[in-house]
Order: C-alpha cells, then sequence, then structure tokens
C-alpha cells in the first residue's frame, strides 16, 4: 500500500529568469566540472532534488554575433546570401539545460548556486569553457524536492555519475536537520568519479563507510565508493555497498531509514528493488532530457502509478493503473513505488 508521496511545488513556487557570472570552473575529474554562478538579484529559496535550466550559450546582446533574431536581407539572385546569424554559422546549443542544484549558499555578495556536469555536447562543451567572470543566464528554482519524513532520521544517499550533485544538497539539508547519514559513490572507473577525496584518506574497498569525500565528510557523513572495475573503493555495482550496509542495520534503523537515489535509471531502479526488498522507503529523482523544464514543451513524460484510483492498491504490481506525469513540474522527485520503469530490464543487485 502506498506509504509516501513526494509533492509537486513547481506550479506554486516562486522562479524567474536571473543573469549570473561564473565564479569558478573546474574539472572534477574526466569529462565532469565543478561550476559556482554568483546569481545577481534575490533567488527565491531552494530545496534538495530541484534544478535549474542554464542557458548554454553567451546571453542575447553578449556574443558578438549578436542576439538570435531573424531580420531582413537583401539577395540577388544567383549570388550567394551572406550569413552572420551565430546559429547558423557553428553548432550553438539554442535550448536551455536543466541541472541539479548541487549546493547554494549566501554571503555578502548575495547567493551562489552550484551544479556539476558532464561534457557530453555542443551545450556542456560550452559551458567547460567559460572562464571566471563570464555571464549565463538561468531559469529557477524549477521542480519539487526531496523530502526528510519527520519519523525518519537516517538518510542513505546513492548516486551514480552526474546523479550525484542532489546527493551533495540534500546532505547538507540532512545535517541541518540532525539527520545521520552514509553517501554512495559510484562509477565506471575511478576517472570518472565526480568528487573529492581526501588525501589522507583512502576509499575502503570493502565497503566501509569512511570520511573520504569530501562533499559528505563536510557534514560528517561517511561514505562508500564503488567502482565497476575496481579502480577504486570497492568493487562492483554501487548497490553491492547499499545491500552491506542495509543488512547491516538494526530493525529500528531500518524503520527510521530512508534511501535517497539519483543517477542512471537502471541503478536507481536496481536500488528502489533493493529499498523494497529491506522494507525501507526510497525516494528517486528522475534524470530526463527536457526542453523547457516548466511544463509547456510536455517532453519530459514518466510513467507513474495512479494512486487515485482503488485499484492501484489492490492490483498487481504489473495491473496498477498508471498516467503519464512531467519530471519538470510532478518531479523530478518521487517516490520509489510510485514509478513505473521501463519493461524488460532488470536490474542486477
Amino acid at each position: 500500500m502506498p506509504i509516501h508521496q513526494c509533492p509537486s511545488t513547481a506550479a506554486t513556487a516562486p522562479r524567474g529568469r536571473f543573469d549570473a557570472l561564473v565564479e569558478i570552473n573546474r574539472l572534477i575529474c574526466r569529462e565532469h566540472y565543478r561550476l559556482r554562478l554568483r546569481v545577481t538579484g534575490e533567488f527565491p529559496p531552494t530545496l534538495p532534488g530541484q534544478f535549474i535550466q542554464l542557458g548554454c550559450r553567451a546571453p542575447d546582446g553578449v556574443d558578438e554575433g549578436g542576439p538570435l533574431l531573424g531580420a531582413d536581407r537583401e539577395w540577388t539572385p544567383g549570388q550567394r546570401c551572406a550569413v552572420n546569424q551565430p546559429e547558423l554559422l557553428a553548432p550553438l546549443a539554442l535550448l536551455r539545460r536543466p541541472f541539479s542544484l548541487a549546493g547554494r549558499g549566501e554571503d555578502g555578495d548575495g547567493t551562489w548556486l552550484e551544479i556539476v556536469h558532464r561534457v557530453v555536447g555542443v551545450g556542456t562543451d560550452w559551458l567547460a569553457h567559460l572562464q571566471v567572470g563570464d555571464a549565463v543566464d538561468l531559469i529557477g528554482p524549477l521542480g519539487n524536492s526531496f523530502t526528510l519524513p519527520v519519523d525518519k532520521s537516517i538518510g542513505l544517499l546513492v548516486g551514480g555519475g552526474v546523479g550525484l550533485p542532489p546527493m551533495f544538497y540534500l546532505a547538507q539539508a540532512m545535517r541541518a536537520s540532525g539527520w545521520r547519514g552514509v553517501g554512495f559513490v559510484g562509477a565506471m572507473s575511478r576517472d570518472l568519479l565526480a568528487v573529492t577525496f581526501d588525501p589522507a584518506v583512502a576509499p575502503n574497498d570493502g565497503g566501509t563507510p569512511i570520511a573520504c569525500v569530501t562533499e559528505f565528510a563536510r557534514h560528517d557523513y561517511p561514505a562508500v565508493v564503488t567502482t565497476n572495475d575496481g579502480s577504486l573503493g570497492l568493487k562492483g555495482l554501487i548497490t553491492r555497498g547499499l545491500e552491506a550496509c542495509l543488512c547491516a542495520q538494526s530493525r529500528d534503523d531500518a524503520a527510521r531509514t530512508v534511501v535517497y537515489t539519483c543517477g542512471p535509471e537502471p541503478m536507481m531502479h536496481a536500488v528502489a528493488k533493493l529499498a523494497a526488498a529491506h522494507g525501507v522507503l526510497c525516494q528517486v529523482c528522475l534524470e530526463q532530457a527536457m526542453a523547457c523544464g516548466m511544463g509547456t514543451c510536455q517532453s519530459c513524460v514518466v510513467r507513474i502509478e495512479d494512486w487515485q484510483r482503488p485499484q492501484a492498491v489492490t492490483a498487481p504490481p504489473e495491473s496498477r493503473p498508471w498516467r503519464y506525469r512531467l519530471a519538470c513540474t510532478d518531479g523530478p522527485v518521487f517516490a520509489a513505488e510510485q514509478v513505473v520503469w521501463s519493461a524488460g530490464f532488470v536490474p542486477g543487485v
């Protein structure tokens, strides 16, 4: 029976378009960068799990090519038409890209936001080449957030690849609420681990949580590091480390635990199944391609069980009613037991 839901806040929460300047743009590991942006003006409140839509090209009027606006051209038949619009002269990311917040801070200079991104195309390649002081623009905050149930007090934060950033921000919120926590960091190999390590503390190759990952250790949380090829930490899938932790819990601790996860869908599916097998609540942050981030383009649909219909509770999982929801406005965070995972995939744990 459904016991947990993650409410949607995107439709009512304040949001807007903001200008920002680059403060930090640092390579973390192969293809992954940490980008810190100083926002101009007062940025609305944010929560872990929410995201921003970031322009991955120079804001209009900053690029030497000028704004992306059409104009009348004189053309003489038989002659080549002069073309000078930037989107026609070189590869250009016309649409914004969604990025989960990895952190937020306030100081005397205002608000800074942090994201972690991986270079996979023209837009993220543009981000990777930004210098300190460069201008960018963004829309946000968008989406709903992870929740900290009042009857729970332990969080297991499972992040794979670029699913790690919301885990960093969530660790900050958990610590502020007095929760205990353990981070789980996974990648194919050592050179794709998008975290920073304490040089004095090596990840345990047996899967024992240890304060080796700076992003979790700063909140007094230990971490388990896994790599598929065994190049650092525990060899194997991230669920191997999570399963060991869940099996070692006392009954009382299990009753107070929530598993939070973000990353590739096969990983999240496997994490959700493992949490369910141990009777532990699980919240998933779904990663979907999206163009607008605000429910207009309808490009980020996900299948979610329709709990408002009575048969959703009593029917077997394979025949429960479901409906399409939008990851950008109804999510991206959902209760794991609500998600209708891709057919034909059997996750390994």
